[in-house]
């Protein structure tokens, strides 16, 4: 099918069916599904399996533990390319539950944008690659490539027993190329296609000075926890600098063809500024390079003590450390330990709360034009992100099943993805079927 072709026929197929291609995303959203409590999990899992046998779709349920993996196929034609696209169906809890404007769990437009849990973050772009199967399908009774569908329910917890699952079924998933699509766009408001992602170690730091809070009139001769957890941050963090002896050793430098596409990026400070109040600090660097191509130590939860005037027996940190290329989430954690200890903390203990490696698609692959093209048809201008500054389980593709992965990033810059009040417009989920359907077709091509 040419091009023009194609997109008249995307665009009547959206057009007449808008409405039932809405329900089934507002249907999707409703149903719970949160990997941290297990809340719906299941049944959100067997909702998506009856709209994958319904399309057309072959359809495995795979007992992976804690959640199922789903895995779903359309043909296998050895002359067509073959697809493996990704997505995940649970989401994050819903507290603060008081913040959000209207209840999490029951969909609801407002001003074009639908407001819910998952609405963005993942089952928009889970349902939309379903619907361009349908497309296909309606369209012309087939689709130009084979298609391997895999839904993971525990991708907002680490993607407990996933890793298992792609080692063990290494060959059989095998696929020319991995296609997805998780988070929003560019502060500039244009749609990022990201070749990586990277790492994640967290880490909770717990410290204990004495069996029990105190009253606060014994600070002057009792250890305050909260004082000491302080300190400890201080030492292990000054400025924009890590201070773990090795922590920067081994990262692999962005290519000078990544830091072109960085730099050709325009610049989004005041953009920044306007929607957080503050301007970026880039530590003499340009911002997509600072963002990027940098590792973090970022504290999300300090807590310690409590409301009445008391000395702290014990104080905590949650801390999330995103790992470029080159950094091993299980090194980081032995070098963080050992040099708490070095430091002479031996009250602190160190959990970690969950671990993923940093990935990486050379940004050579011949299949980046292929997504280009798709995304310019569908959204004009984009931006090209080497390695994303967020995490997500790229390194499945990459450095399990060893295939290449590209992901397309298209709900609204302000998404609220993990807070209250996640919504996505409404144009942009019905941008985001017509990209899959378009994407089939370049990938075909290609």
């Amino acid at each position: 099918m040419d091009q023009k072709t194609l997109k008249a026929a995307y665009t009547r197929f959206l057009t007449e069916n808008r409405e039932a291609l809405l329900q089934d995303w507002i249907d999707l959203v409703r149903q719970p599904s949160v990997s941290d409590t297990g809340e719906g999990v299941e049944d959100c899992c067997d909702m998506i399996i009856r709209k994958m046998e319904a399309i057309g779709i072959s359809v495995t349920k795979h007992p992976v533990k804690p959640y199922p993996v789903i895995e779903g196929r359309y043909g296998n034609d050895p002359k067509k390319r073959t697809v493996l696209i990704y997505a995940h169906y649970d989401v994050q809890p819903v507290d603060p539950i008081e913040k959000w404007r209207t209840p999490p769990f029951e969909p609801t437009i407002l001003d074009g944008k639908l407001y819910g849990r998952g609405s963005a973050d993942n089952k928009s772009p889970l349902m939309a690659h379903l619907e361009a199967a349908d497309f296909w399908l309606r369209e012309t009774g087939d689709i130009p490539v084979n298609l391997i569908f895999l839904f993971e329910g525990c991708e907002e917890s680490s993607s407990l027993g996933l890793p298992e699952f792609l080692v063990e079924n290494r060959e059989r998933l095998a696929a020319d190329l991995v296609f997805f699509s998780d988070g929003p766009k560019d502060p500039s408001g244009l749609p990022i296609i990201a070749l990586g992602a990277k790492g994640m170690l967290g880490v909770r730091l717990t410290l204990r000075t004495m069996k029990k809070n105190v009253h606060s009139r014994y600070a002057p001769v009792l250890p305050s926890a909260a004082w000491q957890m302080v300190e400890l941050l201080g030492k292990l963090k000054t400025g924009d600098r890590v201070n773990i002896p090795g922590f920067y050793d081994g990262i692999t430098p962005p290519s000078d063809r990544e830091m072109e596409i960085l730099e050709s990026i325009p610049g989004v400070e005041a953009e920044m500024e306007a929607d957080y109040g503050v301007r970026p600090d880039c530590h003499g660097r340009g911002f997509y390079d600072q963002l990027n191509n940098t590792p973090t130590f970022n504290i999300s939860l300090l807590t310690s003590g409590a409301t009445a005037g008391v000395v702290p027996a014990e104080a905590s940190a949650n801390i999330d450390i995103r790992l470029v290329a080159g950094m091993d989430p299980k090194r980081i954690l032995e070098l963080l330990t050992g040099y708490i200890q070095e430091l002479g903390y031996d009250n602190v203990t160190v959990e970690c709360t969950g671990a993923v490696e940093p990935s990486k698609t050379d940004v050579n692959t011949p299949w980046l034009p292929v997504i280009e093209k798709s995304t310019r048809e569908i959204y004009g201008k984009y931006v090209i992100y080497p390695c994303r500054p967020s995490t997500a389980p790229d390194y499945l593709w990459t450095n399990i099943l060893k295939l290449p992965a590209i992901q397309v990033r298209w709900s609204d810059p302000d998404s609220d993805n993990h807070a209250p009040n996640e919504h996505l417009s409404v144009e942009e989920y019905i941008k985001g079927i017509a990209l899959t359907i378009q994407a089939i077709g370049d990938i075909a091509a290609g």
